[in-house]
């Protein structure tokens, strides 16, 4: 039993002494290139006994995938020939004792550190002996790059309400006034009627197109999350002939059918739009007069500073014998005049509260020198389509020494108009291509 316990004490005293004679390399340097860390280790081993066989064995690995020290004490001739069987690093020796080679080591198996892991064998006339060695190996520190507290995102509506003056914030709600309304500048935004009606015909003068415009328009802004749909106004015209007013209220009626099909045709609420009587279509009628020269140009003047519809149609009637009026009824673009547009479209953005967990991100990677990157980007997760979440994910994956993949978020987030990202493909020296 004593003998046992003896021949156990004098293994393990073998085992920690042939150990404590692993390689470490006498020096390294690391270099990025193509998505891959290229890790050098310099080698001199003729500091060695030069009757001993020598097989040296060096892999690299992330902390996270290396065997403990314990372990290695006892598995480490095994882990390393396993790792070189499915990577294939083994170097080769020189004849003068000395040894440089190189390991590539993809980006993504990166995270701050790497470990280098040395096997020595040594072949005696005793038999033969294994000793294990490892180097944390420190990455360089990337360069410092944006990533400030954000900002609430802009809505599609602020984006849209830059190209479209009748698209508006609530600050800007006036109340629907057939007599005083804001007409559309683009005529291409009305549906047109037929002379006395109120039916709305996609095939009439071009009205699909049109209808379907503003569907698009419509739904794009009821999809945004991030703001909603308050008032949509929309408008009924008649001609500056007397034929259209046969039927009573017939701007409010072809108004009506405007809105009718639009709701049929976005399942927007009801209570969201508002309709209105225009009467005559007076933002054409002025265009066509200033088209008759000074007199006409007059004219516009004074129907301008007349309050009444009805006192700006019996001006248009009488002015100058009812020269201009007549022109005007015999235009042959005189069906631009009937018909029905959406004036206005106003919406209230939401609070946004994705700007608070993201800006909770932020500050993780701001004062904790070692955050948990992986439950980071889970927390990014839910905003993958957020320009700021975007650079934000950049940052993160940059910090690892994740070229590739920083690219690709600053990228996206670039193109979605986020302007730390723009900045941060500057300083990597990054394109958009």
């Amino acid at each position: 039993m004593n003998r046992g316990l003896l021949f156990v004490a004098a293994v393990l005293m073998l085992c920690n002494s042939v150990c404590s004679q692993g390689v470490s390399p006498d020096s390294y340097s690391v270099q990025h290139s193509d998505s891959c860390w290229y890790v050098t280790m310099n080698y001199r081993i003729d500091k060695m006994p030069k009757d001993d066989e020598l097989i040296l064995i060096s892999q690299i690995c992330c902390p996270d995938t290396c065997i403990n020290d314990n372990a290695r004490r006892f598995q480490g001739r095994r882990y390393a020939k396993r790792y070189i069987k499915k990577y294939g690093y083994k170097p080769d020796l020189m004849e003068d004792g000395t040894n440089s080679f190189t390991l590539a080591v993809p980006e993504d198996m990166v995270s701050d550190t790497l470990i280098g892991v040395t096997y020595s064998e040594y072949v005696t006339p005793d038999g033969v002996f294994g000793a294990f060695d490892t180097l944390e190996i420190v990455l360089p520190m990337p360069v410092a790059l944006s990533c400030n507290p954000v900002k609430d995102a802009h809505s599609l509506a602020d984006l849209m309400s830059l190209e479209n003056p009748y698209i508006n914030g609530m600050a800007a709600y006036e109340v629907l006034d057939g007599g005083s309304v804001h007409l559309p500048m683009n005529p291409s935004q009305t549906v047109h009627f037929a002379m006395n009606s109120q039916h709305l015909s996609p095939d009439y003068y071009g009205n699909a197109a049109t209808i379907d415009s503003l569907v698009t328009l419509l739904n794009s802004l009821a999809s945004d999350n991030a703001s909603n749909i308050e008032s949509i106004q929309i408008v009924g015209f008649t001609s500056p002939d007397a034929r259209d007013e046969i039927v009573p209220k017939l701007g409010y009626k072809r108004a009506a059918a405007l809105c009718n099909h639009l709701q049929q045709r976005t399942n927007l609420p009801d209570s969201v739009f508002e309709v209105a009587d225009g009467g005559k279509h007076w933002h054409i009628i002025y265009a066509g007069l200033s088209n008759n020269g000074e007199d006409g140009d007059s004219l516009v003047k004074k129907l301008l500073s007349l309050k009444s519809n009805k006192e700006r149609i019996a001006m248009l009637r009488n002015y100058n014998g009812g020269k201009h009026y007549t022109a005007l009824c015999n235009d042959t673009n005189a069906v631009n005049y009937r018909g029905a547009c959406c004036t206005r479209v106003y919406y209230h953005n939401l609070s946004d509260s994705s700007t608070h967990e993201l800006n909770k991100v932020v500050a993780e990677l701001s004062n904790n020198p070692h955050p948990d990157y992986d439950a980071l980007r889970e927390r990014l997760r839910p905003y993958d389509n957020d320009a700021r979440a975007l650079n934000i994910k950049g940052v993160i994956e940059h910090r690892q020494h994740r070229r590739a993949a920083a690219a690709e978020a600053f990228r996206r987030a670039a193109e979605l108009g986020d302007m730390q990202a723009s900045r941060n493909m500057g300083i990597l020296g990054l394109s958009m291509e």
